[in-house]
């Protein structure tokens, strides 16, 4: 039995953070438990000597950066200092919490377009307050295979038997598909597992729904997999996993259980206890 859509919307420019980014989740979508955020930023051209997003803290969430185009440094509390490529994953476990930078003084020699997205995943409760770590993991590690002409990368999880190296603490599969037009693909999804599809660009038809560039869609839970028919040559990302069903209590890049975590970890903050980055 195929999942039915639950819910669709676009996704539009964010009023906070510019024209350049747009806020998929949760203003399109609420969630996709256990994915609580989602952010389509770029295209944007970084010039050399530009500056990106300066030190902030995370707590109670991984934070996963995948680029379609261009490249981005990564730098946090806890020593790591990469610069992440257009295909490579760069998953930063925040728990208790760690402050990191996203594109400070880079090294650019010449002007680059960058394209992405971020997603934020929600820990389980019993992992909320466990040590910050970071992985990067570049596009060579990720596997990538053909089904019915279509190009399927795993970014997380597991999809005909194709495993992704990447270790997420919640239960949860991230898949980049392009596909090409007047063609239709299948795609498994487990039973009672939460499916989420985004359209970077290009044009599908799902149960007669048209879904179009940045149009963001929920799934049921029921059901085990997905049909999908390509009207034009199309990407999307289709993502969700195993719902944790906890509490969440988001403030500002804070995502706990509860009300007095939340307070716990803005404390933790002031006092230095997620320590700095030096840029």
């Amino acid at each position: 039995m195929h999942k039915k859509i639950s819910k669709s919307n676009k996704a539009h420019p964010s009023r906070s953070m510019g024209p350049n980014v747009r806020q998929v989740i949760p203003s399109a979508i609420d969630s996709i438990d256990p994915f609580v955020f989602l952010d389509h930023f770029g295209p944007v051209e970084k010039k050399p000597g530009g500056q990106g997003v300066p030190p902030h803290p995370h707590a109670g969430i991984a934070t996963i950066t995948y680029l379609f185009t261009g490249s981005n440094r990564h730098q946090d509390s806890r020593g790591h200092d990469a610069v992440v490529n257009a295909g490579d994953i760069a998953w930063m476990q925040a728990g208790k919490g760690i402050v990191h930078a996203e594109g400070m003084n880079e090294k650019r020699t010449e002007t680059e377009t960058v394209q992405g997205l971020q997603f934020w995943i929600s820990l389980p409760a019993k992992d909320k307050f466990i040590e910050p770590a970071f992985y990067h993991h570049p596009s060579a590690e990720l596997p990538e295979f053909e089904l019915n002409d279509s190009r399927i990368k795993v970014l997380s999880g597991e999809l005909f038997g194709h495993q992704s190296p990447v270790k997420s603490l919640s239960p949860a599969y991230i898949f980049e598909v392009k596909i090409p037009k007047n063609l239709s693909i299948e795609i498994p999804i487990k039973e009672g597992d939460t499916a989420g599809l985004y359209v970077v660009n290009g044009h599908l038809k799902i149960e007669n729904e048209t879904l179009l560039p940045t149009s963001m869609t929920s799934f049921s839970v029921d059901g085990n997999a997905i049909e999908i028919h390509a009207v034009e040559e199309t990407h999307f990302m289709l993502f969700g996993g195993t719902p944790l069903n906890e509490p969440i209590v988001g403030y500002a890049s804070y995502v706990m259980n509860s009300e007095a975590q939340i307070h716990q970890v803005m404390q933790d903050y002031q006092m230095g206890k997620m320590g700095t980055v030096l840029i």
